[in-house]
């Protein structure tokens, strides 16, 4: 097949103002009066409350949760002295005020139970009254973060006074200048209580400190205004070492990355420098915090890194050429055990290693296979994964992460349902993809089997059965969606398999057997070179593989046109759609997402296959028409045909708002029209203007 480069899609001139649809709230079931009058009373009590001496002997301090009805202004807000800190899906949203007597409020809230005055349809003020129902108090039980509610814990009485606990405490930030005020605040408060504040991270729109003290500690932070959530810190998902690894004596001779690769960073449990299929492409390791060092004593980080530099290191040993293609940027982030850093937060030392691998090396891909297995994705992006897609807008970074991997619980169920269970399960609630799976502007990766996990000794044994099939989703990977419904993962790749063991009632992966696991390297090189692993770990530096291959092939291109050149390349392998169709229609989304990146189609065009490319910035709410040209044999010729579309952007992102996108984008594919009815179809039409379509 003659390859060709890739086209450009052309714009057409013209960018207008996109028309919006006007949304009419429906008609108030009460009266001014009864509303005012109940905001009123509402108002009252949370400043009484408010005014009485607060137990850690700081002022008093006005945040209040406002239940809605329907949009609030900000501006609105702003004119009765709140600011909006936070806002939630379920139609609430939590305010400070510095006036903690409501002055404002409650004068406008008078006007406004009093009805329409002078005239007019409609009382004054009644914009915001009509969609605030209530002002409610925020209680202990508010502030427990969803990882401890999972663990049981529904109120400060749920903590035991004489336990110590180390917490993430997200403190609400209505002004800059107020952070360190905040900071203060809950640093007296543990001194108080014999308890230690040990680090804290001030985000782009975070504010996190890690504390360690005993429940008595807790229990006095749940009463703290200034506190808006406090829950367990991360805890990475590690696959355990495996048990058996190949060994390999006659095996190509290794050639090191050219002097001009692109490096790939990789932050993980540090690797092994000094192994002789790593130390030939290997520039920089670091640890995040240094006391760390570099070295990787869990066995994680080499597994990945070997991936991320070789790629398919089965299919090179097959061909006999063992090249590295990219260098390895290593920042050690888990210590021997699998465990953060316990006196920082993980957001710190994510921003920390991701600016050292970009500054000191370069990277312009970062590959995270850790997932945090105390928080499966919920209606809000962590602060990990927020940190995470703040930092790959501003770098224009691909960064790369796992979707973590399902264990406990599915070897019992087998044990008494068979393996028919497979691949339901992977779709439960309890197995949604971990954090920082919610982050939107990173590339989150699944993982696909890539063999059926039996080998040859295995056809005497009626009891060792596969679970999936090449091409099937991995009896392990977890499932969408992201947040706000999104498409996650967003790809996936090979990252081995499991088979069900009758015979000793579990799930066997490449811990047990090697014909399990998709081949990488071993981290202790003097016993054995390479390593075989299962997991969405592995998967996720194949994607980053890919993805270098694309920033190397379009030096010039944004992050974004990476990610969009992997997804119009990607496809849902046949056996996936098969083993699915008896589950929703929506599944394969979950499981796979855009599907198996095909990087050989991504990087150019053939005579049959073409694939148009446009880079390009937009106001907002505005729109642009691009030209897809549509050949006559595209047109004339039988058989299936297809166009399509990808779209890859980077908003800015927003932790503390219902909408998190800062921005959305979308695009419509239109067909047998003129280049006058679409600007005309789509733009904006003054009530002047004739001739609206």
């Amino acid at each position: 097949m003659v390859k060709h480069p890739h086209l450009p899609l052309r714009r057409l001139e013209g960018e207008l103002p996109r028309r919006k649809r006007q949304f009419v709230p429906p008609a108030p079931t009460w009266t001014p009066q009864e509303r005012g009058s109940t905001l009123l009373s509402e108002a009252s009590e949370v400043v009484a409350s408010i005014a009485r001496p607060r137990a850690d002997g700081n002022e008093p301090l006005l945040i209040v949760k406002v239940a809605t009805g329907g949009f609030v202004d900000e501006e609105a807000l702003g004119r009765v002295d709140m600011t909006v800190l936070s806002q939630s899906t379920d139609s609430t949203i939590v305010v400070y005020s510095p006036d903690n007597n409501l002055t404002q409020f409650q004068y406008n809230a008078t006007a406004y139970s009093g009805g329409p005055r002078d005239g007019k349809a409609s009382a004054p003020y009644s914009g915001l009254f009509n969609a605030i129902e209530h002002l409610i108090e925020l209680a202990p039980a508010d502030r427990i973060g969803p990882a401890l509610k999972r663990e049981g814990y529904e109120d400060g009485h749920s903590f035991n006074t004489e336990v110590e606990y180390l917490l993430d405490v997200e403190l609400w930030q209505p002004t800059v200048d107020m952070r360190s005020v905040f900071v203060s605040r809950v640093e007296r408060l543990l001194a108080s209580h014999d308890a230690t504040l040990l680090s804290e991270y001030h985000g782009a729109d975070i504010l996190l400190v890690r504390i360690r003290g005993l429940g008595a500690a807790v229990q006095a932070l749940l009463e703290m205004p200034e506190v808006a959530s406090l829950d367990l810190p991360p805890s990475v998902d590690f696959t355990p070492l495996d048990t058996s690894a190949l060994i390999i004596d006659n095996i190509p001779v290794a050639e090191a990355p050219p002097e001009d690769a692109l490096v790939i960073g990789v932050i993980d449990s540090g690797l092994t420098s000094e192994h002789p299929l790593l130390r030939l492409g290997v520039i920089d390791a670091f640890g995040v915090p240094d006391e760390l060092g570099s070295d990787d004593q869990r066995g994680h980080g080499t597994s990945v890194a070997g991936i991320a530099m070789y790629g398919d290191l089965s299919a090179r040993l097959e061909a006999g050429q063992l090249s590295a293609h990219f260098k390895i940027a290593s920042a050690k982030v888990v210590d021997q055990s699998g465990n953060f850093d316990d006196d920082e937060t993980v957001p710190a030392i994510m921003e920390a290693a991701i600016r050292r691998l970009v500054d000191q090396s370069g990277c312009r891909v970062v590959n995270i296979s850790l997932a945090d297995r105390h928080h499966p994705v919920d209606q809000r992006p962590s602060p990990w994964a927020a940190t995470l897609d703040t930092l790959a807008r501003e770098l224009d970074l691909i960064i790369v992460v796992a979707a973590g991997n399902v264990s406990e619980n599915v070897g019992a169920r087998m044990s008494d349902e068979g393996t028919g269970i497979y691949p339901s399960y992977l779709l439960a609630p309890q197995n949604r993809i971990f954090e920082p799976g919610s982050a939107m502007n990173a590339i989150v990766v699944g993982s696909i089997s890539h063999t059926s996990g039996l080998n040859e000794d295995d056809a005497d044994y009626v009891d060792i059965i596969p679970i999936a099939n090449d091409g099937e989703p991995s009896p392990f990977t977890r499932s969408g969606p992201g947040c706000a419904k999104s498409i996650k993962p967003d790809f996936v790749d090979r990252g081995g398999t499991a088979v069900w063991h009758g015979g000793n009632m579990r799930i066997e992966d490449a811990r047990y057997r090697n014909s399990a696991g998709i081949l990488s390297l071993h981290e202790d090189y003097l016993q054995r070179l390479f390593a075989y692993r299962s997991g969405t770990s592995f998967a996720a530096p194949l994607i980053a593989y890919k993805a270098s291959l694309l920033r190397e092939a379009f030096p010039d291109a944004t992050a974004n046109l990476t990610r969009a050149l992997l997804a119009v390349s990607s496809d849902h392998p046949s056996a996936l759609i098969d083993v699915l169709k008896g589950a929703d229609k929506d599944s394969y989304l979950r499981l796979a997402g855009h599907g198996l990146p095909d990087v050989e189609r991504a990087l150019e065009s053939e005579d049959s296959r073409v694939i148009l490319i446009g880079e390009d910035r937009l106001g907002i709410d505005t729109f642009a028409v691009y030209e897809v040209p549509i050949p006559s044999d595209f047109q004339r010729t039988k058989g299936r045909r297809h166009i399509r579309v990808a779209l890859a952007y980077d908003p800015p992102v927003r932790r503390t708002r219902k909408e998190y996108l800062g921005v959305k984008m979308g695009f419509h594919l239109v067909r047998g029209a003129s280049e006058r009815e679409v600007f005309d179809q789509f733009r904006k039409w003054e009530k002047k203007t004739e001739g609206e379509p």
